[in-house]
């Protein structure tokens, strides 16, 4: 019952969405500032060694990774409407709309185009299979539509949006609103979430946040209430400060509590993160080796600039709903929480670090190293990035992996089973 309300209600809101950006863009010229646009974007996979992921000693072709002879394709196109209006009172409006269509070849490559994209679950289905057929298949959807009123004591944005929580980069541990996985290469857009965002400033740089959203179609398990506080503070009289603050909420019937530090000190930036989770305990939130405990996931980094051109970013994370071994890691990818992509990894005990060297104002080089402790797997992903023009860039990466495959059709390792994949990709802005 709750999915087909769902479902009913995305079609009339994707409706009324394009009927929005119609009329907005015809009479918006004359009323407010808008701006309509967009990118492309265009991916190449060429799978290098293939893996056995089903433990047969045959390619796993149902995950993409025997598409090597052939590569694998990845296009993108997004359309944006962005309409502001700003009363005489001082209040400020603003629409947004993102249209997205997607197609990849062959169909069914999604363990090797999610390095690049990916999605989460939302309450309304506004999401359409356009066409599927021969090598290719593609999907349209509308990944933002939010409208957004500020006013001088707060700001209200509801509808889908992009909701970003935490500090870190490779495991955000508060980020539970669609978080990026640790080795996604394309980080400009974040799926966006179905949810009523309310804040309210609480002095310079400080301000608390209240979130109620739809994170797929059963209610009341996929709800979540949250809020999130964050204050400011300057370090002395130096050129040092800090950003802190709490988390506490429910998600898919979960309890949450959680906090953060985020602090420049003379030019090293430092974060930490800390949540701890007590289950419902409810079917799909029991931990399947572990069953119904509480649980701790921990996250601290750093990133400096070592020289002018050299950035340098680390981190260290504990995941508590992780596996002590790769023995587990096949029940615990079946959780709900890996599922839907609140929990990114399967292991417990991770270090990261990325070195970005601007070799030229349009040209950088990068380097990423991703281990995973509990079983001596590490994922590598080189990288290269030069702008073009103002609206086009072009990139060039690898992505390798040591650690143990899969043996007798287990698991040895998280890392050790990825393919070893090289991508290109041509991004343009319009």
């Amino acid at each position: 019952m709750g999915t087909s309300r769902a479902t009913s209600a995305g079609r009339s809101l994707q409706v009324a969405g394009v009927a929005g950006l119609l009329f907005l863009a015809a009479v918006s010229p004359a009323a407010a500032q808008t701006v309509v646009g967009g990118d492309v974007r265009v991916f190449a996979f060429g799978v290098l060694e293939e893996t056995d992921l089903a433990g047969d000693g045959e390619p796993a072709e149902e995950n993409g990774a025997a598409a090597g002879a052939g590569g694998v394709e990845l296009g993108i196109l997004r359309l944006k409407l962005d309409s502001r209006w700003q009363a005489s009172s001082g209040d400020r409006v603003r629409f947004e709309v993102h249209g997205l269509a997607q197609a990849t070849s062959p169909p069914g490559s999604g363990a090797v185009t999610s390095i690049a994209t990916g999605g989460t679950r939302r309450f309304f289905d506004l999401e359409r299979d356009s066409f599927s057929g021969g090598d290719v298949a593609g999907t349209m959807e509308i990944d933002r539509l939010n409208l957004r009123w500020d006013r001088p004591g707060f700001r209200m944005v509801a509808g889908r949006q992009a909701i970003t929580w935490g500090v870190n980069y490779f495991w955000p541990v508060l980020d539970l609103f669609a978080p990026f996985a640790p080795q996604r290469i394309d980080r400009d857009y974040k799926p966006g979430v179905d949810a009523l965002r309310f804040t309210v400033p609480v002095g310079a740089f400080s301000e608390v946040e209240v979130i109620a959203a739809g994170q797929g179609t059963r209610t009341p398990d996929d709800l979540s209430f949250a809020s999130l506080g964050r204050f400011h503070s300057e370090l002395g009289d130096g050129p040092s400060s800090v950003d802190f603050g709490y988390m506490l909420g429910g998600f898919h019937r979960d309890f949450v509590l959680g906090g953060f530090f985020s602090a420049d000190v003379r030019g090293t930036g430092l974060r930490g993160e800390v949540s701890w989770t007590s289950p419902g305990c409810h079917a799909e939130s029991i931990h399947p080796v572990l069953g119904c405990g509480d649980f701790w996931r921990v996250t601290v980094g750093v990133d400096r600039l070592l020289t002018p051109r050299l950035t340098l970013i680390a981190e260290a994370s504990w995941n508590g709903f992780g596996a002590g071994g790769a023995a587990d890691y096949a029940r615990l990818a079946e959780a709900d929480r890996v599922r839907r992509g609140e929990v990114t990894s399967l292991g417990r005990r991770y270090a990261g670090i990325s070195l970005a060297w601007q070799a030229h104002p349009l040209l950088s080089v990068s380097g990423a190293v991703l281990y995973n402790r509990d079983d001596s797997s590490a994922l590598f992903q080189p990288g290269i990035a030069w702008s073009v023009s103002d609206h086009v860039s072009i990139g060039a990466g690898l992505i390798a992996s040591t650690g143990r495959g899969v043996r007798d059709g287990v698991l040895g390792s998280e890392y050790g089973a990825v393919p070893v994949v090289a991508w290109s990709s041509l991004t343009a802005y319009f």
